[in-house]
C-alpha cells in the first residue's frame, strides 16, 4: 500500500514558487549592479515586479505547473491579459519587459471548442514557438490574437455585442492591428524549462553563496539567510501601500548583516539521524490513515470547520518546514516524535469513542506538551524553528503521516 499523496496545495507551491524567484532575481540583480536602489516590488501588479540594471521595470509570470502549456491553457492566456492590461495601463510603455517563467515546456496546440469557435486550426509548430523565434507572421498574430481577445472577453465577462460590458482595455485591443500586436510580443519572452520548485530553490543557495555580501561569517548560515530573504518578501507582500512593499539593496544587506552578525551557540540536534528509522518503521507497518480517518474512527461528531482547520494546518506546514536545514526539522520531528510517544504512553486512555470536546481537549493537551519540551530543548539546540504555531501543526502532520493515532488500532 502507498502513502496517500497530501502535498501541499497548488496555491501554496505557488507562492513559494513565486518567492524563491524573485529572492533569486533580487540577488542577480545586485551581482550586476551593486550600486542598485530598488530592486523588486513583491505582488505589485504582477508575481515578480523588479527593476533591471538599467532602471527599467520587468513584470513577472512565475508558474510551477505539472503539465505543459499550449496557447489554449488558461495559464497562457490570464498570463497575457495581465500583460497587456499593464501595457497599456503603463503608457505601452516601450522600456518594459513582460516575462512568463515556468518549469514545464509548451506542446502543440490541439483542435478545440475554442478554436473552432474562432475558426482557427492548430498550426503547423506550436504557437509559443513561434512567439519565442520572434515569427510573428500574419497567421500568428491572427491565431494569438483571437485567442487572448476572446479570453480578455470571457476574463472581464464581456459582450462583445453590448458596449455597456466593455471594460479594462477591451476597445483599445480590439482595435490593434498587426504592427500593434508586434510591438507588444516584442516587449514579452517565454521562458519555458526553468527550475522547478527543488531546482529553484537549490540556484537560490547558489546564488546567496556567489552574492558580493556573502563573507565568512555567512559560512554555515546559507539557510537562514534564505529563510530571512523568504520571510522579509512575506512581509512585503502584505503590505497594503506601495511604499511599504519595496524591497531595495539595504534591505537585502540589512538580511546578510543580521545572520552573520548573530553569534549562535547551538548545535544542531544530533538525534536528526534516527527520524529516519522511525520513517522506515512506518513504511514497513503499511498501516496509513490520514488525520480526518483517525478522528472519524473514535468521534463521529467531530466540527467539520475543526476537522478542515486541522487538515490545512498539517498539510501547509510542510511548505513551511522546508525552509529550513533538513537536519533541524529531521531532529524537530523526531523530538515531536518522542514527547507525542511519551504522552500516548504516560497519560492518553484510549476510548472506542470520543465527544467532540473530550478529542479536542486531547488534541490541544498534546500540543501543549509538545510545545513545553521543545522550549526546552530549544536552550541547547537550533531546530531552526522558532515559533510555537509551526510546532504545533508538527503534531498535526505526525498524526496525519500516520505516527499516531486515537485508537488501538
Amino acid at each position: 500500500m502507498e502513502l496517500i499523496n497530501r502535498d501541499a496545495s497548488d496555491k501554496y507551491k505557488g507562492f513559494r514558487y513565486q518567492k524563491l524567484r524573485l529572492a533569486k532575481k533580487m540577488l542577480e540583480l545586485i551581482k550586476e549592479d551593486f550600486k542598485a536602489n530598488i530592486i523588486a516590488i513583491p505582488e505589485y501588479r504582477d508575481d515578480g515586479f523588479l527593476i533591471d540594471k538599467d532602471g527599467y521595470p520587468i513584470l513577472e509570470q512565475n508558474k510551477e505547473y505539472s503539465s505543459n502549456f499550449t496557447m489554449n491553457s488558461e495559464e497562457i492566456q490570464k498570463s497575457v491579459v495581465n500583460f497587456l492590461d499593464n501595457y497599456f495601463d503603463l503608457g505601452k510603455d516601450p522600456h518594459i519587459n513582460y516575462i512568463f517563467y515556468t518549469n514545464v515546456d509548451y506542446v502543440q496546440e490541439r483542435g478545440s471548442n475554442l478554436l473552432k469557435a474562432l475558426n482557427l486550426k492548430p498550426l503547423e509548430e506550436p504557437v509559443l514557438s513561434y512567439l519565442i523565434s520572434r515569427d510573428y507572421n500574419e497567421t500568428v498574430i491572427e491565431f494569438f490574437s483571437k485567442v487572448i481577445i476572446e479570453s480578455y472577453k470571457f476574463q472581464y465577462s464581456i459582450d462583445a455585442t453590448n458596449p455597456e460590458t466593455f471594460q479594462g482595455f477591451y476597445e483599445e485591443i480590439i482595435s490593434m492591428d498587426k504592427e500593434e500586436w508586434i510591438l507588444f510580443l516584442k516587449r514579452v519572452t517565454f521562458q519555458f524549462g526553468q527550475g522547478d520548485l527543488d531546482a529553484l530553490t537549490e540556484e537560490l543557495d547558489k546564488e546567496i553563496k556567489e552574492s558580493e555580501l556573502y563573507e565568512l561569517q555567512h559560512v554555515n548560515k546559507e539557510q537562514q539567510i534564505k529563510s530571512y530573504l523568504l520571510e522579509k518578501i512575506d512581509e512585503r507582500m502584505a503590505e497594503k501601500h506601495l511604499l511599504q512593499k519595496i524591497m531595495n539593496i539595504d534591505a537585502i544587506k540589512n538580511i546578510f548583516y543580521e545572520v552573520g552578525s548573530k553569534e549562535n551557540n547551538l548545535q544542531i540536534d544530533e538525534l536528526h539521524i534516527y527520524w529516519l528509522d522511525v520513517y522506515k518503521e512506518l513504511e514497513d507497518e503499511k498501516k496509513f490513515r490520514n488525520i480526518r480517518e483517525k478522528i472519524t474512527a473514535v468521534c463521529d461528531e467531530f466540527k467539520e470547520n475543526t476537522m478542515r482547520r486541522y487538515n490545512r494546518e498539517a498539510t501547509t506546514v510542510r511548505e513551511e518546514l522546508k525552509k529550513y536545514d533538513k537536519r533541524q526539522i529531521n531532529a524537530l520531528r523526531f523530538r515531536v516524535y518522542e514527547s507525542m510517544e511519551r504522552y500516548f504512553d504516560e497519560y492518553f486512555e484510549y476510548k472506542k469513542c470520543y465527544n467532540y470536546k473530550e478529542l479536542s481537549q486531547i488534541i490541544k493537551k498534546i500540543k501543549e506538551i509538545v510545545v513545553e519540551d521543545i522550549k526546552s530543548l530549544r536552550q541547547d539546540y537550533d531546530y531552526g524553528v522558532k515559533n510555537e504555531i509551526t510546532i504545533e501543526k508538527v503534531v498535526l502532520l505526525l498524526v496525519d503521516e500516520c505516527f499516531y493515532s486515537f485508537d488501538e488500532v
